[in-house]
Formats: C-alpha cells, sequence, structure tokens
C-alpha cells in the first residue's frame, strides 16, 4: 500500500498562529477584571467581601451601589490581599467601609496597590488606629484622594503607575505611617516647568528610618531650584534614614539635590544645587580637557558669569558640545585634510605621466592632459575625543608630459580647486580655496626607473565656528592663507608577462602645510586667536601595479591598478595652540590637537585610457585610500592629447 506523507501547510501554520494570539489574548482579559461591588451588605452576592475573596492579580473593584447609603460597615476582618488590586468608585456619593470597632485594617501583603478613593472610618469617626496596612513586600501607589489612616511597611510611590518616572500627587486625609518603609519620588524636569511626585497629607507623617529613594526625569534642572516631596498639616515626625545623602543628577554632571533644610517642619524636600565638580573633571578628550580647563579658570579666575552659570545647569550633552564647540581643533584639522588632498593629487599625477608607453616609443613626445576631480574624506572622531571631519573638494587638475624618447621625460602640472572641511556634530565649517603648482622628472633604466616630483602652492582659509551651545552665543569667524610645500620620490621596477605589466615599487611623499596667524570676530566672548601653525607629514608607499595596453573597438585602450600600504612616520596628528580672545592674560592657551586618522593605510589606485574626446583619449581614474578611522576617496575625468 502506498502512503503519502502530509506536507506541511502555510495556511495551518497561520491559523495556528492566529489561534495562539486569540488565545493569548483572552488569557490576557481574563488575568484582569473589574468586579464590582453592588450591595452594602457585609457578605453575600455583590459585596466588597465577595469581591475581595474572589478577586485576581491585576483585578479592580469597582463600587456601584445603588440605593440611598453607601456605607459599608464590617462585621469582621475582610480578607488579606496579596496579589496586584486597584480601586474604582462610579458612585455619586463617596462608599464609606465603616470597621465599626469591629473590623480589622485592610491587609494588603505583597502587590502592586492603588488606594485611591477609598474611604475607610471607624464607627462613623476618624479611626484612632491604621485603616490601611501595607506589608514590607507592598507597593502603594496613586494619584487622587485616600481617606485613611495608613501604615506603610513597604514602597509608597505617587503617581498614576508604579513605574519610575510617572509624576503625581496622593492626597492622604488621615495619618501616614511611613516609618521603616520607603519613599520612590520622581522628579522631572523635562521642560520649563519642573515638577515632582507629593504625598499631601491632612494629618500626621512619621518617616523615622524611611529610605528616600528620587528618580530625577529629564536635564532642565538649575540651581536652587526647590522640590516639596511631603506636606502636612501637622510637623513631620522623624527623619528619614538617608536624609544626609546626597543625589547626582544623572543628565546634568554639575548639579546634585540634596536634602533642604530652608523648608518648614511640615514640608520635606530636596534642592538642587552645584556640585563643584571642574568643567576639565568632566571630559576625558584631549582638545575638551584643554577647553574645560579654560572655562574652569572663566569661572574661578574672572568671576561669576551668566553664560558658563548656564552652562554649570546644563545637561551632559550641552556641556560636552561647549567645550567641543570652544576647541580650535577645526584649524589642527585644516592641516590633517590639506596633507591627505596634496598626496591624492600628487599619486594621481604620478599615475598620470608614470611608465607610459607611448612616451617609450623612442621620439620626443608632448603629452598635454586636463582633468577634473572631486574629492571626499572623512576621518572618525579619535580615541582622545577629538572631533571628526568631513572634507569635500571639486577641482581642475593641468599638465603636460614632454618625453625625450630616450628613457627622459618631465612633466608640469597644477591644481586648482574649492572645497569645504564641515568638523562633525558641531556645526563648523571652512571654505578652503586652493592653488597647487609643481613638476616632475622621470627615468626609466633598463631595470629600475625613478621619478622625482616637487612643488609648492597656497591656501586661502575662511572658518566659521558655532557656538550655540552656549547661551547667548551665536558664532565665531576667521579668514586666514596658508601655504604648502611637497615633494614625492619613486622607484621600482616593470616585469612583462603574458602582456601584463607587473611594477613593484616604493615611493616616500613628504609634505609641509603652514597656515598663518588668524584672529577671529563675531562673538567676542569665546573667538579665538591664534598664531598660525603647520603639519609635517612623512609617508611611504609600498605597493604593486598591475597595467595593461591593447587596442580596443574603440581605440587603443590602457587600464593600471596599484594596491599597496601608506605609512606615516611622523605624528599621527597635527596640534596648535590658540587663546580667548576676550581674556588673554587670565586664560590660558588652549592647546588645539588635529584628530588623529591614522598611521596606516590600505590604498587602492585605477586608471582607465579608453576612448576619444575632443581629439583626445578620454582617461579616468580612481584613487582611495582606507584604515579603521578614516577614508579618502578621490574620483577624476577627462582628456589628454599626445602629440
Amino acid at each position: 500500500m502506498h502512503t503519502t506523507r502530509p506536507r506541511n501547510n502555510p495556511l495551518r501554520k497561520r491559523r495556528g498562529l492566529l489561534a495562539f494570539l486569540g488565545l493569548a489574548f483572552v488569557a490576557s482579559a481574563v488575568s484582569a477584571a473589574d468586579i464590582t461591588v453592588t450591595t452594602n451588605a457585609d457578605s453575600g452576592a455583590g459585596s466588597l467581601r465577595e469581591a475581595l475573596s474572589t478577586a485576581a492579580s491585576g483585578d479592580r473593584i469597582v463600587f456601584d451601589i445603588a440605593g440611598p447609603s453607601s456605607t459599608i460597615t464590617l462585621l469582621s476582618d475582610l480578607p488579606t490581599l496579596t496579589g496586584d488590586i486597584s480601586f474604582f468608585n462610579s458612585n455619586v456619593a463617596a462608599v464609606i467601609i465603616d470597621r465599626d470597632g469591629v473590623a480589622a485594617p485592610l491587609t494588603f501583603n505583597g502587590g502592586t496597590v492603588d488606594p485611591s478613593g477609598l474611604n475607610i472610618v471607624t464607627t462613623g469617626a476618624p479611626s484612632p488606629d491604621a485603616d490601611i496596612i501595607a506589608s514590607a513586600g507592598t507597593t502603594i501607589f496613586g494619584e487622587g484622594q485616600v481617606d485613611a489612616n495608613m501604615d506603610i511597611a513597604g514602597i509608597l510611590a505617587p503617581g498614576a503607575s508604579a513605574a519610575a518616572g510617572t509624576v503625581g500627587t496622593m492626597n492622604v486625609t488621615g495619618d501616614l505611617d511611613l516609618s521603616g518603609g520607603e519613599l520612590q519620588s520622581d522628579i522631572s524636569a523635562t521642560s520649563s516647568m519642573p515638577t515632582r511626585d507629593l504625598v499631601d497629607v491632612d494629618g500626621t507623617v512619621d518617616v523615622t528610618g524611611a529610605t528616600l529613594t528620587p528618580n530625577f526625569v529629564g536635564d532642565q534642572f538649575e540651581v536652587t531650584q526647590q522640590f516639596v516631596l511631603v506636606e502636612s498639616t501637622n510637623p513631620i515626625v522623624g527623619t528619614f534614614a538617608n536624609a544626609a545623602d546626597v543625589y547626582q543628577l544623572p543628565n546634568n554632571p554639575f548639579l546634585e539635590a540634596a536634602t533642604d533644610a530652608t523648608m518648614p517642619a511640615t514640608q520635606f524636600g530636596l534642592m538642587i544645587r552645584d556640585n563643584g565638580l571642574s568643567f576639565a573633571g568632566f571630559v576625558d578628550g584631549c582638545n575638551q580637557t584643554a577647553a574645560a580647563i579654560a572655562l574652569d579658570d572663566l569661572r574661578t579666575v574672572v568671576g561669576p558669569d551668566v553664560v558658563i552659570a548656564d552652562l554649570r545647569n546644563g545637561s551632559a550633552a550641552q556641556v560636552t558640545l561647549a567645550v567641543d564647540q570652544l576647541s580650535g581643533s577645526i584649524y589642527a584639522s585644516l592641516l590633517s585634510a590639506e596633507i591627505n588632498h596634496i598626496q591624492t593629487n600628487l599619486e594621481s599625477v604620478r599615475d598620470r605621466v608614470l611608465l607610459q608607453a607611448d612616451g617609450q616609443a623612442g621620439e620626443p613626445m608632448l603629452m598635454p592632459w586636463v582633468r577634473g576631480y572631486g574629492l571626499v574624506a572623512h576621518v572618525d572622531r579619535d580615541d582622545c575625543q577629538t572631533l571628526g571631519y568631513r572634507h569635500e573638494v571639486g577641482g581642475l587638475e593641468l599638465g603636460c608630459g614632454v618625453s625625450s624618447g630616450g628613457g627622459f621625460s618631465a612633466h608640469t602640472f597644477a591644481h586648482l580647486s574649492g572645497g569645504n572641511l564641515d568638523a562633525r556634530g558641531v556645526d563648523q565649517t571652512a571654505d578652503i580655496e586652493s592653488y597647487r603648482m609643481g613638476g616632475s622628472v622621470e627615468y626609466i633604466g633598463q631595470n629600475l626607473y625613478a621619478l622625482a616630483a616637487g612643488g609648492a602652492g597656497m591656501q586661502n582659509y575662511d572658518v566659521r565656528r558655532s557656538l550655540d551651545a552656549f547661551t547667548g552665543s551665536t558664532f565665531a569667524e576667521s579668514s586666514f592663507d596658508g601655504s604648502t610645500q611637497f615633494g614625492y620620490f619613486e622607484t621600482g621596477t616593470v616585469m612583462v608577462g603574458k602582456g601584463v605589466a607587473w611594477n613593484p615599487y616604493l615611493g616616500l611623499h613628504g609634505t609641509r602645510v603652514e597656515i598663518d596667524p588668524y584672529a577671529e570676530t563675531g562673538d567676542m566672548n569665546f573667538a579665538l586667536s591664534g598664531g598660525g601653525g603647520a603639519g609635517d607629514s612623512l609617508r611611504s608607499v609600498l605597493g604593486l601595479g598591475i597595467s595593461q595596453d591593447g587596442a580596443t573597438a574603440l581605440g587603443p585602450a590602457s587600464t593600471r591598478i596599484r594596491l599597496g600600504w601608506l605609512h606615516e612616520y611622523l605624528d599621527e596628528s597635527e596640534t596648535m595652540f590658540s587663546q580667548i580672545a576676550s581674556d588673554p592674560g587670565t586664560v590660558g592657551p588652549l592647546v588645539d590637537r588635529g584628530v588623529t586618522a591614522g598611521t596606516d593605510w590600505a590604498i587602492v589606485r585605477v586608471q582607465a585610457d579608453l576612448g576619444f574626446l575632443l581629439g583626445g583619449q578620454l582617461t579616468t581614474a580612481y584613487q582611495g585610500q582606507f584604515n579603521s578611522n578614516s577614508a579618502v576617496n578621490s574620483f577624476l575625468a577627462g582628456v589628454r592629447w599626445v602629440y
């Protein structure tokens, strides 16, 4: 007999999943229900006693008693409750639970309980003892009125939810004994109107040996703010066991809260104050520390200042942004960015002129070219918390080569460009214009070749530094010039096999970039001045080139690919010094360190010459270098001619 194995049915699986979700929903609905009290009788159907006896954890007791009387007179103790429960009165008049001198207090032994709306008396009058007892494992919460004496050995957490961050007021008419218990208070400052949990007692409060656990939400706190957490008509009895504790605000590095000793005996609360931590003690980055020390000098030497005082009240994010904006690291990063720009341009010239087949034809040749290029570089924030940057450039490369036909060739070239540098995360930018000229000579021998190149140039900079992290501040800006000198030497050999040329080589870059002194204008409170600076780079390139020339339907074509390793021998970053212009005598100099881009990069270079345009050959190229902290990418396209 042939038996067919049943196959998986996707529709059946989906139906099964829906059935499971439906059962889960039903189970959830069953686990939390309203149990209605419809009679003021002591017991029986619809009574409070029956409701408490049948209630499961998560249920709500709803009072809906018809008739002229809504007073429930107890004849014996009510059952002790051990789960989560809450109460709600849908009657027009209040429901009164009268212990009548017979019933013990309503007792909660564990769980989370909202007693809002309960009104408990003894023989028609306020009880002489506790009406509600909550054991050590119980959390009492609520936002509303409770008319009863409460003895809470567990947690009292005012608010519509026991969850942290839910601010509310619990009003108690009666006495509150919180001795040995815990008060969880949410204190919120997420806007200009700060608020907090409040226990407002029309009676006497005893907090002897109780523990205060504040929860601070938001970052809009300020020095001298006061938050009343407990208030009563009679003087508060006892003190919290941890009344001397000081609470560091989680989102404001320079603020703390402590017991407010200026409040009257009927109130207990906290006051916000400065914790005395220095700006330098908060940050840990190189430039951040230098800027923070300057802020400490302004605070302690120059004297009280509204801007500094506001920053002391600021959030961690605001303080970090302020020290990052005050730092002049963008000036040092200009040096690093220009070094990478120059060396990438020089590498593109190297690929354009070196080992050209048409320059080795045995007769003199003239080889002009023009290419447009775009460059995008980015450096991430480094381990010293120095700001990273993004550098974008668009430019023109012009060049002309002359070959003697006997192994010698010479070339001239120029780069004209405009670009911008954006310091990441602080809204600080620099517009850069760059003009450079250079030349190179090449000799190709029987076994080795050599290429030497060099040149110089100038830059124009316009820097704009946002200072909006400081109250009332906008920006500072400066304009200045700079200069560059650069050189390159390479030697290698060429091995040809099966129409492919293999080119192992070793190159060496030397670059110096200088910027002139600058003096910022704009926001004079935090404008900087500096004496300029210089950055030096010495990098080796160890690589392997692969090239192939041939004829195609579009004419002669050439493809070159280079892979290699670039290594920096000098400092990983550049350092400059600046001064806050408004207080040169009292504030020390800022050490402005450029971001660390790394010392080693993998490099990829590709150049393809194919097709014809404007009487010359179309040429395209890509230059890239990468490491874990930075990347430089450049694309070129243009035309070269051979005469």
